[in-house]
């Protein structure tokens, strides 16, 4: 498996964590978290659009958490799971500990290839579309938490975490 695959994997599997926990009728139990935010740079710039992720790095102490960054670049986490389905309430950061950091911002260009359009097959006359290509806006480096290099500390109270990534 390649390393878009991964990163596209663990960025499809934080969606569905964050889906889940925010579209569960049921209640969950909530755990005590702190709260996280930052900015995010690349070459000293800020990065709008970007999935933050925090992964513990001892597994079963800490719960993964992620959050968007908005148009300045800057990010809250929210807790996404933890052992026996609990949950961080959204915004409200992790639990204290140690974290792996992974960010990731893609683009699609090219146009997708379009079979049918109104229930009618559409000839194929001239070129073909091109097929759509995901650019990384960030480089992929900082795509797997556990391999980019990026190790934080989550305290009790307030945290203000910035995370700055260079494209070199």
């Amino acid at each position: 498996m390649n390393r878009l695959d991964q990163s596209l994997r663990f960025l499809v599997s934080g969606v569905v964590a964050l889906v889940l926990v925010g579209c569960s009728g049921e209640q969950r139990p909530t755990v005590e978290t702190e709260y996280v935010e930052g900015i995010v740079t690349l070459d000293g710039k800020p990065v709008a659009g970007a999935t933050v992720t925090f992964v513990p790095v001892n597994k079963g102490q800490g719960m993964s958490a992620t959050g968007r960054t908005d148009e300045q670049g800057k990010y809250t986490l929210t807790a996404v799971g933890g052992p026996g389905g609990v949950a961080g309430e959204p915004g409200a950061g992790t639990v204290p500990g140690e974290y792996y950091v992974g960010v990731v911002k893609t683009e699609s260009s090219g146009e997708e290839i379009q079979e049918e359009q109104d229930g009618q097959e559409v000839e194929e006359s001239g070129p073909k579309p091109e097929e759509p290509t995901i650019k990384h806006i960030v480089p992929q480096k900082y795509n797997n938490p556990r391999e980019s290099g990026i190790k934080v500390t989550v305290k009790k109270g307030k945290n203000v975490i910035p995370i700055e990534l260079s494209s070199k």
